[in-house]
């Protein structure tokens, strides 16, 4: 496989609803690390938002998940509904991760419409029974409905987060 050719993926007719809604997924993430960001900081509960904020400052997604996760253990703040969160942030951290470091290919046609494919160019090493397997290229295809619906998925949590943030502002921790 090419890994690039000249004049692929030009911006066309096309491909352009699947280039918007990749960037939505994107964007949307974006302020959903922001809000982690921001409800971390809070469940803190510093005097100051800069220390708050060095805390945390260079952690990836991640380690801001595992960061929120062990601060809200002694918080107790809405358990059932931030582990939730937690989950279905990690579920979706795959997808987000593949659409922006993956290799998206032209819009092609099926029977059942228009798609791109993703791909994984890494080399990805597999344990198998009889030895190991590396593979590289390795992908999916997506259709508009599967951004969209990644989308709504993503638009579903942030509401939640956007709603304990709100809340946490009225909450002040008191130190035992």
């Amino acid at each position: 496989m090419q890994p690039f050719k000249k004049g692929q993926l030009e911006l066309t007719e096309e491909n352009i609803p699947f280039y918007a809604h990749i960037g939505l997924v994107t964007v949307r993430f974006a302020e959903l690390e922001s809000l982690i960001s921001h409800i971390i900081e809070r469940l803190i509960n510093s005097d100051d938002d800069v220390i708050s904020n060095t805390l945390i400052d260079n952690n990836n997604l991640s380690s801001n998940l595992n960061v929120l996760e062990k601060i809200n253990r002694r918080r107790a703040y809405e358990e059932k509904k931030i582990g939730d969160i937690i989950k279905k942030i990690n579920q979706l951290k795959k997808t987000r991760n593949f659409f922006v470091h993956g290799v998206w290919n032209d819009v092609k046609k099926d029977e059942k419409g228009i798609y791109m494919r993703c791909s994984n160019h890494k080399h990805i090493y597999k344990k198998i029974h009889n030895g190991k397997q590396w593979t590289r290229y390795s992908g999916e295809i997506f259709r508009l409905e599967d951004l969209q619906n990644e989308i709504k998925n993503i638009d579903a949590i942030l509401i939640i987060l956007k709603e304990i943030f709100e809340n946490l502002e009225e909450i002040n921790f008191h130190y035992q």
